[in-house]
């Protein structure tokens, strides 16, 4: 039996806004989300409006029809002692 060609995920950009397939509303829909990263394996998303984070797997990551864009801020790096 031949195998067929693995189609590659999606793959958004940061701040983009994305279907969550693996989450629904209240109505059944996918949820609308931002995408924020990827991380040992899992795409980390929010609320467009800000909230907390929630993971999905990246094959359930679907691109909205007419793209959208949020700007995201990135924590800064942890500030460490000043060793004398």
């Amino acid at each position: 039996m031949p195998s067929r060609p693995r189609i590659p995920a999606y793959s958004p950009t940061v701040g983009e806004v994305v279907l969550d397939l693996g989450h629904r509303d209240f109505s059944g829909r996918p949820v609308e989300a931002v995408y924020m990263d990827t991380l040992a394996g899992l795409a980390y998303l929010r609320p467009e409006g800000g909230g907390c984070e929630w993971t999905t797997k990246p094959d359930h990551i679907q691109a909205l029809t007419e793209p959208r864009f949020t700007t995201v801020q990135h924590p800064s790096r942890p500030r460490t002692a000043d060793v004398a």
